[in-house]
């Protein structure tokens, strides 16, 4: 399958704007620093990791997954003001904040998202999605990605040490680290990519596309429901069809809404199902961003040779 990246830095303006203006913030005892949502803030962890006066918070809660339909609360809106710097995703990820950005026209915001490789929505043979009109024309997940999630920590790590000088050289290790840590990733997928065919796949979650292209997959179905919608009965009936028409060998889902289709038409096709971790919550331990895209990695690899043999 034809993969399309388009490189984030051109759809800015058009997807979410930006935000104020840049303060240097030398002298200043504590850097309050506020994060979106889940990813966004685990990456934080890393590159602020042992700076002193640095305050993160974290605006959705770590059970909230993607921000599709998240609405801001008061104690959202009281956090954005106590705000140094709002990190983001961009991409149309936080669609919710046209109301933040005419409250507080001033708070600088980043969009880490902005030098990442991302594909188009909607890239498989046979998309169904469920609770939205009309798609982004992006996939915003791109965070699942190791290449990406470099990238994005490096957004955390300039726009930081814009704001903070005195601790440039903190911020520039705590992201090398990182960012050696997604090369090895990169490695290990490519690894378990050449050890075995294209295999083809269907999946539960919108972000999964991403592992398919680290691993070199063919997304021929995406099923993606939202929280309290579900595929129709004739919907899943042609999602059996299509899985046995087009040889689906492999069955992407999440611990979400789509896992207990994905178990459906597991059963009703005798394919194998995967469990992947959309890395959208957790705990709050910036562990679990690097050991989640491992098991990622794992998961596919203790049932990938059997499917494609």
């Amino acid at each position: 399958m034809k993969r399309i990246l388009i490189f984030a830095a051109t759809l800015l303006f058009a997807l979410t704007g930006c935000g104020g203006s840049r303060t240097d913030m030398a002298g200043k005892d504590e850097l309050t620093v506020v994060t979106s949502f889940y990813p966004i803030y685990l990456m934080a962890q890393y590159v602020t990791e042992g700076v002193d006066g640095i305050i993160l918070e974290n605006m959705a809660q770590p059970q909230t997954g993607c921000l599709h339909d998240y609405e801001l609360t008061t104690e959202d809106m009281k956090l954005l003001e106590r705000a140094d710097v709002f990190l983001m995703n961009g991409l149309g990820m936080e669609s919710f904040l046209d109301q933040a950005r005419e409250q507080y026209p001033q708070l600088y915001i980043v969009e880490t998202a902005e030098d990442a490789a991302i594909l188009l929505e909607g890239e498989c043979e046979h998309d169904h999605e469920h609770g939205e009109e009309e798609s982004d024309p992006v996939n915003a997940h791109v965070w699942l990605h190791p290449a990406n999630a470099a990238a994005q920590a490096e957004a955390i790590r300039d726009a930081l040490t814009q704001l903070d000088p005195e601790h440039a050289q903190q911020y520039a290790a705590n992201t090398e680290a990182f960012t050696a840590e997604m090369a090895k990733i990169l490695e290990e997928a490519e690894v378990l990519a050449a050890s075995v065919p294209e295999v083809k796949t269907a999946a539960f979650h919108e972000g999964f596309i991403y592992i398919e292209e680290l691993l070199g997959m063919e997304e021929v179905i995406g099923i993606f429901p939202e929280e309290n919608q579900t595929p129709s009965a004739r919907e899943m009936a042609e999602a059996v069809e299509e899985a046995k028409s087009d040889g689906i060998g492999l069955i992407l889902t999440a611990e979400d809404a789509g896992k207990e289709y994905a178990q459906l038409l597991a059963e009703e096709t005798g394919v194998e199902m995967v469990l992947l971790n959309p890395l959208t919550s957790g705990e709050g331990q910036k562990e679990e961003f690097v050991d989640g895209m491992r098991a990622n990695l794992e998961a596919v690899a203790q049932i990938y040779q059997g499917v494609a043999e």
